[in-house]
């Protein structure tokens, strides 16, 4: 019987899904200044609102990703949809800062039913043929969101922060509408369970590649949302730009971050080993986000380096994507695989804000210090995955 082919619509829908899940991180970056200012919790404060929505995903990524093929990820994904408008409300409404955390915690737990959810039903709804161009697609979901918050800077500064985050929960409920309508009930159904999770977990870590892939992705997450979370602040901060124009050029680098999730996929299917991209771009990325930061006399290196750092950065994370289905030893480990890589992923964004607003507290050229530091350890990672076939 023939494979049914992709339902490209359905493909749309469930990036839109991420993009509206990944906008909820992006939102905080414009609100910084506002919000540390408004609550008195300055910038460190206001950073550990980015660290504190991924910490739930950071904490679990991986047996969430077990736990949701096992419940339905059609379900789990429309459930953290819904969830996570309704937590976008609260932290609108949050009249301190202990409520708006907790509200960004609830954030963080439906975040990660949404991006645990939605690759696995992209993977399983893409035919064979286009299921490398459908996860090159997927693979741009976070520079994506994260440019449409930052795009809301002008909103931030006209109207205040709590009416762009009140604005912006109401697209994670258009998202659930529209996969709603275009992806079957049938996609994702609830599957049995195939040994216990501990022994799955084993198997994961004595295949040892995938968790090198996993780690790796941490790296590339300290570094780029380094550059995604704090350039308009660094803009604003060392430049004295305005924080429309400072939003306008943090949405604008990690925007070009997409157009690198791209070209990995034209270079993957090319014939380039990933291994090899995720070296030759990690190298390049830290290099020009170091830059960024420790570029203080001149605004235009600044954005030069930021907007080129994003850019050639984005070649990593599709090429980790691409690597972690290959290295492991056994088709069952591909879930587990990819539930690791989501939970170190969002550990490098818990780590990040903190280490990076920490410095920058003394001086912003000693930011780049995290991202170095990263960054090495990115390219340390990544020699042994040289050996995927």
């Amino acid at each position: 019987m023939a494979e049914a082919p992709t339902r490209w619509s359905e493909i749309g829908a469930l990036v839109a899904a991420g993009v509206a899940a990944a906008l909820q991180f992006g939102k905080v970056a414009p609100s910084l200044i506002p919000i540390g200012e408004g609550f008195g919790i300055g910038l460190a404060g206001a950073a550990g609102l980015i660290s504190v929505f991924a910490l739930v995903a950071a904490a679990a990524g991986l047996p969430a990703g077990l736990l949701a093929a096992r419940a339905g990820v059609r379900r789990v994904l429309l459930a953290g949809l819904w969830a996570l408008g309704a937590a976008g409300i609260a932290a609108a409404l949050a009249p301190g800062p202990g409520l708006l955390y907790a509200a960004r915690g609830l954030e963080g737990a439906a975040f990660l039913a949404v991006i645990v959810s939605a690759p696995t039903l992209v993977a399983a709804r893409a035919a064979a043929p286009d299921r490398a161009l459908a996860m090159t697609l997927w693979s741009a979901f976070m520079p994506t969101g994260i440019a449409l918050g930052l795009l809301a800077a002008p909103l931030v500064e006209q109207f205040g922060w709590r009416v762009a985050w009140a604005l912006s929960a109401a697209l994670p409920w258009a998202a659930a509408l529209l996969c709603l309508s275009r992806v079957p009930r049938s996609a994702g159904r609830p599957i049995a369970a195939q040994g216990r999770l501990l022994h799955q977990v084993a198997a994961l870590w004595q295949a040892r590649l995938p968790v090198f892939v996993a780690l790796a992705f941490a790296c590339y997450a300290v570094v780029y949302f380094g550059i995604a979370s704090f350039l308009s602040a660094r803009l604003v901060a060392g430049f004295g730009l305005p924080l429309s124009l400072a939003g306008i050029a943090g949405a604008v680098a990690a925007a070009a971050n997409i157009a690198g999730n791209l070209l990995a996929g034209a270079l993957l299917r090319a014939g380039r080993h990933p291994a090899r991209l995720v070296m030759a771009a990690g190298a390049a990325m830290t290099l020009l986000s170091t830059g960024a930061f420790a570029l203080p006399f001149s605004l235009p290196l600044t954005l030069s380096a930021a907007l080129l750092g994003s850019g050639i950065g984005g070649v990593v994370p599709a090429s980790l994507f691409a690597l972690a289905p290959r290295s492991v030893g056994s088709p069952s480990l591909t879930g587990p695989a990819l539930g690791l890589l989501v939970q170190c992923n969002n550990a490098g964004s818990v780590v990040a804000p903190l280490a990076i607003a920490a410095m920058a507290r003394h001086d912003w050229s000693l930011a780049a210090i995290p991202l170095v530091l990263a960054g090495a350890a990115l390219l340390l990672l990544a020699r042994p995955l040289r050996r995927v076939v």
